[in-house]
């Protein structure tokens, strides 16, 4: 295990910068409103924000606060911080994220729960961590390299996992697979629930009717990235390496559409670019859906206490009589605003709940 601190030089800096300064836009057709996909008034002026006012070193001066190390488990290079607690009997927490979001998901609460010991890694092809030699994983293999990493590298014998989007993938196949070490999960998601997506109207409640009629609905108006990303994820590559336009337009487009947009920044838009671009792995982060599509196993049962924290604008929340059906639920809130990428949007409520969540599972 090595220690690690991030550093993006000057010269990365201002290629990208000259980049962004010779970015040739599309022209309008009078659609300039999300409806075609990303807003051309707001890209340009996110371009001319990034490229003449972010200022990357805050973030990492900020980040590099926290102790972050790397180290190798089954030929995959992992980088994660790992943030000691302020109280000595503290449960860890793994904090995992998903796409196209990063570690930076959950920075803003690393303040907000010094009272836990936090580890929080970067996904194998995001930011710092590396992909196997196949170039690809799924949620199933992420588990098993952060359990390692908890058990055989960190030497922790109980933790409790926490995640959303592909984030909450890893955590119940951690849940599912190891339920001694595992003594809880939250989860802010629980996916497209295909259960009810493929079940015949007339099994189904009102709400998971109605559940089923916007899954439907959102594959068919929202749901075309996952095939690009699952089936041809090399293609995209080139266009996620070479244009910060494009990279931009492709990740800015989901946080529009899946959160509670007026809650993010400028600022936090240009964070989680800047992460993209400089470690190249726009492109290598996206084969992860590969991985899922095409080589994800059976989940099995989960049995471990489970808290959800329900954000009004996620993508397609699933009814909360299956949830409840579904999983051990000792704790279930509907948050008040935020969506997908919660701790981001929502950072104090996030950490509240997150705190609930652990102080029931350490009784």
């Amino acid at each position: 295990m090595k220690e690690f601190k991030i550093h993006f030089d000057e010269k990365q800096i201002d290629d990208l910068h000259l980049r962004i300064a010779s970015t040739r836009l599309p022209g309008t057709l009078n659609d300039e409103n999300w409806s075609m996909g990303t807003d051309g008034k707001f890209l340009s002026s996110l371009l001319d924000y990034w490229c003449n006012s972010y200022n990357w070193y805050c973030k990492e001066q900020e980040l590099n606060q926290y102790p972050q190390f790397t180290c190798e488990v089954d030929g995959v290079n992992i980088h994660f911080f790992r943030i000691g607690a302020t109280r000595k009997d503290a449960m860890p927490l793994l904090l995992t994220h998903g796409w196209p979001d990063s570690f930076l998901r959950y920075a803003k609460v690393f303040p907000l729960l010094s009272d836990y010991e936090l580890i929080v890694p970067s996904l194998p092809g995001f930011a710092f961590s590396t992909l196997p030699k196949k170039g690809f994983v799924n949620n199933a293999e992420v588990a098993e390299l952060w359990h390692r990493l908890m058990t055989e590298e960190l030497g922790y014998e109980e933790y409790a996992a926490a995640g959303g989007d592909m984030g909450r993938g890893v955590t119940c196949y951690l849940a599912a697979r190891y339920p001694q070490e595992v003594k809880g999960i939250h989860l802010t998601d629980v996916g497209l629930v295909n259960e009810l997506v493929n079940a015949p109207d007339d099994a189904l409640s009102r709400d998971e009717l109605s559940y089923k009629r916007k899954a439907i609905e959102w594959q068919r108006m929202e749901g075309a990235y996952i095939k690009i990303n699952s089936t041809k994820p090399q293609t995209l590559a080139y266009s996620l390496s070479d244009s910060p336009a494009g990279m931009a337009a492709w990740i800015v487009e989901k946080y529009h559409a899946w959160s509670d947009w007026n809650l993010l920044t400028l600022d936090d838009l240009c964070d989680c670019l800047t992460l993209y671009w400089i470690t190249n792995t726009a492109y290598t982060s996206i084969r992860a859906y590969h991985g899922n599509s095409f080589t994800l196993p059976p989940l099995g049962k989960i049995s471990v206490p489970t808290a959800i924290a329900a954000f009004p604008h996620d993508v397609l929340p699933a009814p909360r009589e299956w949830v409840e059906r579904n999983y051990p639920i000792i704790m279930y809130t509907e948050m008040l605003r935020g969506g997908h990428f919660t701790a981001l949007e929502q950072p104090e409520a996030f950490a509240k709940n997150i705190s609930q969540f652990m102080n029931l599972i350490s009784k």
